[in-house]
């Protein structure tokens, strides 16, 4: 047929999803008596289902996942195992999930139809596997459902972290079991006779295209008319394998079985043909790159076989001329699609075309316009194109339709309209349906009867179509008609039941009422008693049915509480609380830090005399060291304080002063004064007969001047003085001296000191009272008639009232008076007193409802002033009064509440759910080690059942040594080497050498090991294999001459001892092959002496030298002792 009229043909093929599918084993005819057939999925299998005739896959183990991706893919894997399988018919399948998630997973709280979406993409995923991929979706494409064991929305569990459930599927039957066996026949005995053993993968590509081409026709007549065409698999391959006629999909599933069976990884894309309508076509992997191709269009070739005309085209001409896909997700997932055309570089020109213009095409409304380019080399069919004008896009005619489909009452009217250039045609919804049919419940053709149903017309009102459907059987209306033989607790009865519509009699079964159990004696055991499981009794025959057990004393339930952080001196402690009694324990469950000193402080820098101080503090603890330089002695001294002496001072010779320790050291002598060297002196001052003279002497050292009195000269004889100005209380008074000589008037005056205030008084004191103010007083002092002082005015004191009496006392509604008086100046004052208010109540006329009556709430009085104060309500009948009977619930098993009314005496009953278990803290009872993961269990302190569990991950494997590599001499032979440092759980399997010729190992699971040289030179590797699959090699140079130490560490820089102290040096010398040993010497051996061994001892104050030599390496180290 031609390729334009199959192109048409595409537009109605279609993606066809079917609920059988056909993967390389025919279908197991099962018996109903096979109950178990085994699934290929590791841990499944078929379970015969007798209630519903078919099969359940499931397994008894529940599929873990430590998060979201891990269950996908996990369960994606499962289904596809399942799905393309073919075992049994019709089949569900279950598969018991947990997936773990430290909180809520959005995509699986919406309706888990993210998860569910997700998993059905990587169960479809392209493996190369024919029978999975499109394989598998054009037979099957199936979609589980995550669900709990119920059926029903699965939540999160937040005790346990996890969703837990199933992955479930619901019924698949396969279809056309027979035709898709044929066609796997045919397929296995088509590709052996193609003989692509060998091949390259573009040539299995063309012979695989033009077998199809040969032996597979466009089927017309299918596109034009499904209904009457005799074949009906033109969708799928076997209507291409078997019929020899297919559609697009049909070639496109066909190639992609084909070319995946031959290693090709094909993928099938559909889409959009431009200009047409839908199609499906090829993508396939040549030589790691994607190329498309549609075998719709066949393949031309020559008289040769060889293709004339391309046929693996890039992305570039498929998009721009020929398709558009339906989606973006194969050209989103694979990005090694070509762009360009595969003869582009792979023609007989290897890419070196001699290119022609060659005409091109004009746009059209969905393909773009092009310039296209021959290369004229003989035997090369590339065409190069180049995009010169974009689609022109549909011009539709909204004015000229055609109506394809009428309105009614559930279809809506659709008119098609065509574009103008392509004639391309568009559907448009141009009237909505009518909203359905509108029926009308008709007559009743056919009444229905106890046992079969009847029938019933309706009519639309609206376009009046009419439907019969079925009225639902009435069933029998039975009533009991005797009691044959009563039900006890252990065994049936019978009663004979009639239908009240139909008069139909027959006996039925009353099931035993079983045994009513209750526990009895039930005694709970704690940390410090025994506990009793209590017997198990009827309560109904009171038979004991079982009796108890002794429950030993519990353990503690010890509960992980916040571990207590290691410390320096103390690692870190596990804590526990035993939840039912408190105690606690505690647990060092990792070695201690170890101190983490800083730099030194100084303290206190040593003195002249007195010893430093220097600490340095442990940054975690603030532990600290101590260090104590030695002092200085006194280095820089002064003479201070020195002074000559004087005539009238002494002298001093000067103190010796330390100007670092700011001390004097040494005090200095008095010198005594040198006295005053006086002249012979001057009268200075005449005497006169009224007034004495004065002669001043001057030192002839130090100027300083003394003076002596002259008397007065004789001659004036004084009387006794009289008082001429009294003193005052603040002003002195003066006396006066008269010479009492005849004739001489002299006279001299004296000061007489002032009184101050003798005789004082206060004057306008005041008391202060309740309201008013009072005054301390003004001081006022006789003698001078003046106030000194002022006084200070004082506050009033306030009333002081009594605790008061009642006047009129307050009622429930209207207030009282209460009088006060005051203690002080008896002035009153009186207060309102609020009224009580109704505080105390009763209630009146009250009546209980019952199960039989009315109550009523009662009305409320004040019981003080007999007021009512509100009026009561109807209370409506009661439930009933039940008495509770119990057998209690389980962890696991439901039990049963009974009610019992005590004054109607109804009965009910309702089941009281499973408690579900009490799990404790978990408790680890296999720590993780290489090989596995931590493993912990906790016990439900209900039951006693124990649940057992994996946590975390694996220990990482790890592996140390002392030598990253190792020098020996020919014939030397080591045990100096070792490995630390592994894993728990882990341990060395084997220590091999490269070349036993240059050296050979001798090795033990515990890492210590014998290592020989041979008696060559050269180099070679020792490699290390831990259990766990982790290597170490070890590069080993065996030479003629001795390892010489080319390094000495581990011995310090500087050592502080004390007298007598010892210390003992470790050098550690590199490499550790070297066989020189140390030898050690002192510099000063009365300072400190050190041994052959390397022991120092501290022999008195000082500091020396140790050295430490190797060969001709050495190290120094100083030894300061205090």
């Amino acid at each position: 047929m031609k390729q334009w009229k199959q192109r048409i043909a595409c537009l109605l093929a279609v993606v066809m999803t079917v609920t059988g599918f056909f993967p390389w084993n025919s279908p197991v005819s099962v018996h109903a008596e096979e109950s178990v057939i085994k699934s290929s999925a590791d841990g499944f299998e078929y379970r015969y289902q007798s209630d519903t005739h078919e099969y359940l896959c499931t397994s008894d183990k529940t599929q873990v996942y430590d998060d979201y991706k891990d269950a996908i893919k996990g369960l994606a894997d499962i289904s596809r195992k399942i799905l393309v399988e073919r075992k049994v018919e019709p089949f569900i399948v279950k598969i018991p999930v947990e997936i773990k998630a430290d909180q809520k997973v959005a995509d699986i709280e919406n309706a888990s139809n993210p998860f569910n979406d997700a998993v059905q993409k990587e169960t479809y995923k392209e493996t190369g596997n024919p029978d999975e991929g499109q394989g598998l979706a054009q037979f099957l494409y199936a979609r589980g459902n995550l669900m709990n064991d119920k059926l029903d929305k699965i939540t999160y569990d937040e005790s346990s972290k996890s969703y837990k459930g199933v992955f479930y599927y619901h019924t698949l039957s396969h279809k056309y079991s027979e035709r898709y066996s044929q066609t796997i026949t045919k397929l296995k005995e088509i590709m052996d006779s193609l003989n692509l053993d060998g091949k390259s993968d573009y040539e299995k590509c063309i012979a695989i295209r033009k077998w199809i081409a040969k032996n597979v026709k466009y089927d017309d007549e299918f596109f034009k008319n499904a209904e009457s065409c005799p074949r009906k698999n033109a969708h799928d391959m076997t209507g291409a394998v078997l019929d020899g006629y297919a559609v697009c999909d049909g070639y496109a599933y066909l190639f992609h079985y084909m070319a995946n069976a031959a290693g090709l990884l094909t993928l099938v894309e559909h889409g959009v043909l431009k200009g047409s309508g839908n199609h499906a076509w090829n993508l396939v992997q040549i030589d790691g790159t994607f190329y498309y191709t549609d075998c719709t269009g066949g393949i031309s070739l020559d008289k040769n076989g060889e293709p004339t005309a391309e046929f693996l085209y890039g992305q570039d001409y498929m998009f721009n001329l020929d398709v558009t896909p339906k989606n973006n997700d194969i050209e989103n997932t694979y990005s090694n699609i070509s762009k360009d055309d595969w003869l582009k570089d792979h023609s007989v020109c290897k890419g070196k075309h001699n290119l022609v213009e060659n005409g091109g095409r004009y746009p059209t409304c969905e393909a773009m316009g092009t310039t296209e380019y021959h290369c004229t080399n003989t035997g090369c069919n590339y065409i190069e194109r180049i995009y010169t004008d974009p689609p022109k896009g549909h011009n539709y005619d909204y004015t000229n339709g055609e109506i394809i489909q009428s309105q009614d009452c559930t279809h809506p009217e659709i008119t098609r309209y065509r574009c103008t250039r392509c004639k391309d045609p568009k559907d448009v919804e141009t009237k909505p349906s009518l909203g359905g049919h509108k029926w009308k419940a008709g007559d009743i053709t056919k009444e229905p009867t106890c046992t079969v149903n009847g029938e019933q017309q309706y009519t639309c009102t609206v376009c009046n179509q009419s439907k019969t459907e079925p009225v639902k059987a009435t069933g029998h209306d039975w009533q009991i008609n005797k009691i044959l033989s009563a039900a006890t607790c252990t065994s049936n009865g019978i009663a004979r039941y009639i239908c009240k519509t139909c008069g139909y009699g027959e006996n039925h079964t009353i099931t035993a009422t079983g045994h009513k159990p209750e526990i009895r004696n039930k005694k709970e055991a704690t940390c410090s008693s025994t506990g009793y499981t209590g017997d198990t009794y009827c309560s109904v025959c009171n038979k004991k049915l079982s009796s108890g057990e002794t429950i030993a004393k519990k353990e503690h339930t010890w509960v992980k509480q916040d571990n207590i952080p290691a410390t320096c001196e103390k690692g870190e402690m596990e804590v526990e609380k035993c939840s039912v009694c408190g105690e606690t324990k505690e647990t060092e469950i990792s070695d201690p830090l170890g101190h983490d000193y800083g730099e030194w402080v100084v303290i206190k820098k040593p003195t002249c005399t007195k010893y430093g101080l220097n600490k340095r503090y442990c940054k975690r603890c603030n532990d600290f060291e101590v260090d104590t330089p030695e002092p200085t002695g006194h280095q820089h001294t002064k003479i201070i304080d020195q002074k000559p002496a004087t005539c009238e001072e002494k002298g001093y010779t000067g103190d010796v002063y330390c100007e670092d320790c700011r001390v004097i050291i040494q005090d200095g002598k008095e010198i005594a004064a040198t006295g005053h060297d006086w002249d012979d002196g001057k009268i200075t001052k005449e005497p006169t007969q009224t007034a004495t003279g004065i002669k001043t002497y001057t030192c002839k050292t130090c100027k300083k001047t003394k003076e002596e009195t002259i008397p007065m000269l004789k001659g004036h004889h004084w009387d006794q003085g009289t008082i001429t100005k009294q003193p005052t209380c603040t002003e002195q008074g003066e006396k006066t001296y008269k010479c009492t000589d005849e004739d001489c008037n002299e006279t001299y005056t004296e000061s007489i000191p002032a009184t101050g205030h003798k005789n004082t008084k206060v004057l306008n004191q005041k008391n202060a009272t309740c309201e008013s103010e009072g005054y301390t007083g003004d001081t006022y002092c006789d003698d001078c008639k003046q106030i000194i002082k002022a006084g200070k005015t004082i506050s009033p004191t306030g009333h002081t009232w009594n605790d008061g009496m009642v006047k009129k006392a307050a009622t429930c509604e209207s207030e009282g008076i209460e009088v006060y008086i005051c203690k002080t100046c008896k002035k009153t004052k009186e207060e309102t007193i609020a009224p009580t208010g109704h505080t105390k109540t009763e209630i009146r006329d009250k009546k209980v409802a019952t199960c039989k009556e009315e109550g009523y709430t009662g009305d409320t009085y004040c019981v003080t002033c007999g007021k009512k104060l509100a009026v009561g309500k109807m209370i409506a009948k009661t439930d009933h009064d039940w008495t509770i009977t119990e057998i209690p619930a389980t962890c696991e098993q439901d039990g049963v509440r009974t009610y019992t009314c005590d004054i109607c005496h109804t009965t009910k009953s309702e089941p009281i759910k499973a408690i579900g278990h009490s799990y404790g803290a978990w408790t680890t009872t296999k720590e993780a080690t290489v090989s596995s993961k931590a493993e912990h269990k906790r016990i439900c302190s209900t039951c006693g059942k124990e649940e057992i569990t994996t946590y975390g991950e694996k220990l990482r494997p790890t592996i140390s040594t002392n030598a990253t590599s190792l020098k020996l001499k020919k014939k030397q032979t080591t045990k100096k080497f070792t490995v630390t440092g592994l894993a728990k759980g882990d341990y060395i399997t084997s220590w091999t050498s490269s070349n036993k010729k240059i050296v050979t190992v001798t090795g033990n699971q515990n890492g210590t090991c014998k290592i020989k040289a041979g008696s060559k030179t050269g180099k070679a590797t020792i490699t290390i294999k831990l259990a766990s699959g982790l290597t170490k090699q070890i590069k080993v140079s065996v030479q003629k001459k001795a390892v010489t130490c080319s390094k000495i560490k581990n011995v310090p820089k500087t050592i502080k001892l004390k007298k007598k102290q010892t210390y003992q040096l470790k050098p550690m010398i590199e490499p550790i092959t070297c066989t020189d040993k140390a030898k050690y010497k002192s510099s000063n051996k009365k300072t400190a002496k050190v041994t052959k061994s390397g022991k120092i001892t501290a022999v008195k104050k000082g500091k020396t030298k140790v050295t430490v030599v190797v060969d001709k390496k050495k190290f120094v180290c100083t030894v300061n002792i205090r």
